[in-house]
């Protein structure tokens, strides 16, 4: 089984118009909510890809049942995690000439609620399972929480992942995780230097999976598709041009399929293939609506996974 967990999730409302103009009333044409946060995302992936999972998330106040609702609608498997204070929200405008981004401040997390969470990933968890820890950390959290986590459950023998950024990541990273799913610029800041193209960034890729004895680290770029590196075995997936409606949840969906596919039994090279698809179809679609089944299938032949 996979688990997702999102420590800061939130709700993403998406207003629609047709440009922002100052000291001006601005007319919003469309308003469009989505349940958010990158394990919420990978879990609703997968679930939209036909498989199971569980999001574990903390979840709180209004916002936090309309998230569940929202969840509940598509489908998707849940594990609240109660918090005494409100769900974020973040705001985003799309207008004709590009996306603005607010993201509002969110929970202070209790000493409690950490317990709650460490309480439930215990009773969840068993040996061979999937645990995505994805996301930014709330207040009131310790950044080393990933790293904890990992230890905890790579000790029972769990497949931990992290797809997150910073000191949360950094030290996660140190915890020896299974794999890791930076982008570009996440995995500068892991190394704290400038990357330039893809030989640089193979280097890298190898620098921290020798480092930290990270088995599987898959590098997404975008347009540019991804560089994998699984049991030291470098791979290039290479994605088609598709029409870009949002860039949200791209990595996330690139995360989730890879990790479905393996925990299915599947090759390298098709979870990879199966990823890249995954990711190209989630930027078609608007707002954090991410991939649909049927544009993943379409493309997964158009996607090409090269062992380097």
């Amino acid at each position: 089984m996979i688990f997702s967990l999102t420590l800061n999730a939130a709700l993403d409302r998406f207003l629609y118009t047709d440009a922002l103009i100052e000291d001006d009333t601005v007319r919003v044409d469309r308003v469009k909510d989505y349940p958010a946060g990158k394990g919420v995302d990978v879990s609703r992936v997968i679930n939209e890809l036909g498989g199971h999972s569980v999001a574990v998330a903390f979840l709180g106040g209004h916002t936090g049942k309309v998230i569940e609702e929202m969840l509940d609608d598509e489908g998707v498997v849940y594990a609240t995690v109660r918090s005494e204070e409100e769900t974020r929200t973040n705001i985003l405008v799309q207008t004709g000439s590009g996306q603005y981004r607010m993201s509002l401040p969110g929970p202070v997390i209790s000493v409690k609620e950490v317990y709650k969470l460490y309480k439930t990933i215990d009773v969840l968890l068993r040996k061979d399972d999937y645990l995505l820890l994805c996301g930014s950390i709330p207040e009131g959290v310790s950044s080393d929480i990933y790293a904890q986590l990992c230890s905890r459950m790579r000790k029972i023998g769990v497949n931990v992942y992290i797809d997150s950024d910073k000191e949360p990541f950094s030290k996660g990273v140190e915890a020896k995780p299974r794999g890791i799913k930076p982008n570009i610029h996440e995995l500068q800041r892991l190394l704290n230097r400038e990357l330039i193209g893809e030989i640089d960034f193979r280097k890298a890729i190898s620098e921290v999976s020798n480092k930290y004895s990270i088995e599987e680290i898959l590098l997404t770029m975008g347009a540019e598709g991804a560089i994998a590196s699984v049991s030291g075995e470098f791979y290039r997936i290479r994605v088609p041009k598709v029409p870009v409606k949002s860039g949200v949840g791209a990595g996330d969906s690139f995360l989730a399929a890879y990790c479905m596919y393996r925990e299915l039994g599947e090759t390298v090279k098709t979870a990879l293939k199966m990823a890249g698809a995954a990711s190209s179809a989630a930027v078609m679609t608007p707002g954090t609506e991410l991939c649909r089944f049927d544009d993943v299938m379409s493309l997964a032949s158009k996607i090409a996974v090269e062992a380097l």
